[in-house]
């Protein structure tokens, strides 16, 4: 395809209606267009757009009003960067995008969020003005500690019956570690529900697990139902869906060798971590003691979304983002 040309005569979709950053539908990627969307609400920002690769090229408004642009590869967007200029902010989410960091020095301020590390980031933090990193070991000072924000008018802790005692927010694969869960619960009474995954090469046999794919369940539901969350994964990093689960009240065991995040656990307030073999009996120990645990109220002090993404812009200000 020839990407020049493609770009050459391109024009944007006209802006359609949007809605406010709380008035988004709970589902994925709420923290990622959060800042986005707020940056727009408060009239800070004239235009957001999101940047990913994928092979069925798009160019979209989402309801909240960011314009989600779909690149085939790193020569797409370099087309599309020399027809329509550079951001004036970019923020980069994940292990990736080291070319498209550099391609924007000297033109826009950068901020990298390199979770779950590899290659030149695992030495040191490079590529942007400032960073925010999910390990207090990459801390420097150019950088803070990540939250993800949630959508708390729409996670918030609930009274209601609890239909099982363990939700597991998280894709089936191997670096989730659904097997190390499973395992823990097997031959047990104990009653869990995993979200969202396929099913297919999970093995549910001797458990009272149940399982739903994407979109076939309401996440909000699903935690105001539950009476403790887990996240069993190691090779992952921060994800969103343990602070979604904190700011929906519920107490969290985090596996102690995830790659990055362990700052959503308060011990004794938020949750606990646990190694690979204290996972079982830890389970059983926040079930039994749930109630002595203050995850909402914690969050709702500590890490408060608006809260949050005002730090955030701060925080941009003081690295030196001028607006």
């Amino acid at each position: 395809m020839d990407y020049e040309r493609h770009w050459a005569t391109f024009e944007k979709p006209p802006k359609p209606p949007r809605v406010s950053l709380f008035e988004q539908d709970q589902g994925w990627g709420f923290h990622i267009f959060a800042l986005a969307a707020y940056l727009l609400d408060s009239g800070l920002a004239d235009d957001a757009e999101f940047w990913d690769y994928r092979e069925d090229r798009r160019c979209g408004y989402l309801p909240n009003g960011v314009l989600r642009v779909s690149f085939h590869n790193y020569d797409d967007l370099n087309c599309y960067l020399t027809r329509f200029g550079y951001p004036d902010l970019l923020i980069n989410y994940g292990q990736n995008g080291h070319r498209v960091l550099q391609r924007h020095a000297g033109k826009s301020f950068r901020v990298h969020v390199p979770c779950l590390r590899r290659g030149i980031y695992l030495k040191r933090n490079l590529d942007a003005e400032c960073y925010l990193v999910d390990s207090e070991e990459y801390l420097d000072a150019r950088s803070v500690m990540y939250i993800p924000v949630v959508n708390t008018k729409k996670l918030r802790p609930s009274d209601c019956t609890k239909r099982r005692d363990f939700i597991y927010l998280a894709s089936d694969y191997c670096g989730k570690r659904h097997d190390l869960l499973l395992n823990c619960v097997r031959g047990t009474e104990l009653t869990g529900h995993l979200h969202p995954v396929s099913g297919l090469g999970l093995d549910l046999e001797g458990t009272k697990v149940t399982f739903s794919r994407w979109d076939e369940r309401d996440v909000a539901d699903l935690l105001r139902t539950s009476r403790i969350a887990v996240y069993s994964g190691d090779q992952t990093s921060n994800p969103a869906a343990m602070w979604e689960c904190v700011a929906a009240g519920l107490p969290i065991l985090v596996n102690r060798n995830i790659a990055g995040g362990r700052h959503v656990v308060v011990p004794g307030v938020t949750g606990e971590l646990a190694s690979e073999d204290e996972f079982a009996p830890a389970m059983r120990r926040l079930l039994e003691r749930r109630h002595s645990y203050r995850p909402g109220e914690h969050f709702e002090q500590h890490w408060d979304t608006i809260e949050m993404l005002e730090r955030y812009l701060e925080f941009f200000r003081r690295m030196g983002l001028g607006y």
